[in-house]
C-alpha cells in the first residue's frame, strides 16, 4: 500500500521530483492508466460529477465496471473502497501519489462474487473527500484521480485501471479555510459530512454551524445542511451519553428545505429525496411523501449505482413500498 512520502534531505528532493512527474502524468492522462492496461474483457470507468469545485466541497466518485468481452467474468458485486474491490489513486503537484483509504474497511463477502455477463455493467457511487488520511483534497489545486479494480483470472491477478479524471479545486474565499483548519473540530466536521450522522461529533457540528452562519451561500453549506438533515431524519445511539436520540423529522425537513439540491451530486439528491419521503410518511403526509419519492426517482435516472438506496429506504420505512 502506498504511503505519502515525507522528504528528508537532498535524496528525498529527487524522490519528490519523480513523484511530481508522476502526478503531472496522471493529470495529463498518462502514467499508470497506460502502464497497466488490465483486462481486455473488463472496462472500468471513473466519473466525478463536478470537476471544478470550491475548496472544502465534498467530492463523490462513481465507478462502472463493464464486461466488454464475449464471455462471463467472475467479479465482486461490491465496488467500494471499503471492501477493497476498488481503489482510488490521487495525485497533485504538492502531494505525491497516494491511495485513498476509507475510515474503515469491511471484509469482502466471497459469495457476492458472481459472473458479469457480456455487456453487463455494475456500478457504485461513494465519497472520497475524507478518509483515514484526513481530508483528501486538502488545498486549492488540481488533482488527478484514477480508479483501479483487481480480480483473479485463473492463477493470474489482473488489475483494470480506469480513465484518469482531473479535478480543479478553487479557493472561493473562506469556507474551505474555516472547514480545513487543521483542528480536531475540522476532523470531526469531515467525519460528520462523510457519515452524515454522529451526535457525538459535537465539535464538528459546531464548526459546521459556524460555517452555515458565516458562509450561507457557499456550495459547502448545502452539504452541511444535508448532513444535519440526514442525521436528524434517523435515530442515533449516542454512546457518549448512553442513550438513543429518536428521529426528529420536523427538524430534518427544515434543513432539507434550505438545501439547494441542484448543487449536489446525483447520489446526494437521491438520498435527500428518499429521506424526505420517509419523514413525510412518518408525519402522515402521503401526498408530499409521494412527490419526494418521484423526485428521488427522477434524480436516480434508473442508474444501477442507486438501486440499493431505494432498497435501504424501504427497509427503514416499509410504507414506501406501497407508494405508486
Amino acid at each position: 500500500m502506498d504511503r505519502v512520502c515525507q522528504p528528508r534531505g537532498n535524496k528525498a528532493c529527487v524522490g519528490i521530483c519523480m513523484v511530481t512527474v508522476l502526478a503531472l502524468a496522471l493529470l495529463a492522462g498518462h502514467g499508470l492508466a497506460q502502464d497497466r492496461p488490465g483486462s481486455a474483457s473488463l472496462e472500468l470507468k471513473l466519473e466525478i460529477g463536478k470537476t471544478t469545485l470550491v475548496f472544502g466541497e465534498p467530492v463523490y466518485a462513481t465507478v462502472r465496471l463493464i464486461n466488454t468481452g464475449q464471455a462471463p467474468v467472475k467479479v465482486s458485486r461490491l465496488l467500494d473502497p471499503q471492501t477493497g474491490g476498488v481503489h482510488i489513486e490521487v495525485a497533485s503537484p504538492s502531494r505525491p501519489r497516494f491511495i485513498y483509504l476509507p475510515l474503515f474497511v469491511s471484509d469482502a463477502v466471497e459469495t457476492r462474487a458472481s459472473a458479469l455477463a457480456p455487456g453487463e455493467e455494475i456500478a457504485a457511487a461513494f465519497p472520497i473527500f475524507y478518509g483515514a488520511l484526513g481530508w483528501t483534497f486538502h488545498r486549492p489545486e488540481t488533482y488527478g484521480i484514477v480508479a483501479g479494480y483487481g480480480y483473479s483470472s485463473g492463477a493470474q491477478h489482473v488489475l483494470v485501471q480506469s480513465n484518469p479524471v482531473s479535478v480543479a479545486v478553487v479557493d472561493e474565499g473562506g469556507a474551505g479555510a474555516l472547514l480545513m483548519g487543521g483542528t480536531p473540530a475540522s476532523e470531526e466536521a469531515g467525519k460528520f459530512l462523510l457519515w452524515q450522522r454522529g451526535d457525538h461529533l459535537e465539535a464538528g457540528q459546531a464548526l459546521l454551524t459556524d460555517l452555515l452562519k458565516t458562509f450561507p451561500d457557499s456550495p459547502v453549506a448545502d452539504y452541511a445542511r444535508l448532513a444535519f438533515g440526514r442525521n436528524l431524519s434517523r435515530s442515533f445511539r449516542n454512546y457518549a451519553v448512553g442513550r438513543i436520540r429518536p428521529a426528529d423529522c420536523e427538524a430534518a425537513l427544515e434543513y432539507f428545505r434550505k438545501v439547494r439540491t441542484d448543487r449536489l451530486p446525483a447520489l446526494l439528491q437521491v438520498q435527500q429525496h428518499l429521506d424526505e419521503a420517509r419523514c413525510l410518511t412518518r408525519l402522515s403526509k402521503p401526498d408530499q411523501a409521494e412527490a419526494s419519492l418521484k423526485q428521488a426517482k427522477q434524480a436516480d435516472g434508473d442508474r444501477p449505482e442507486f438501486r440499493r438506496l431505494f432498497q435501504q429506504a424501504v427497509r427503514l420505512e416499509p410504507a414506501l413500498m406501497r407508494a405508486p
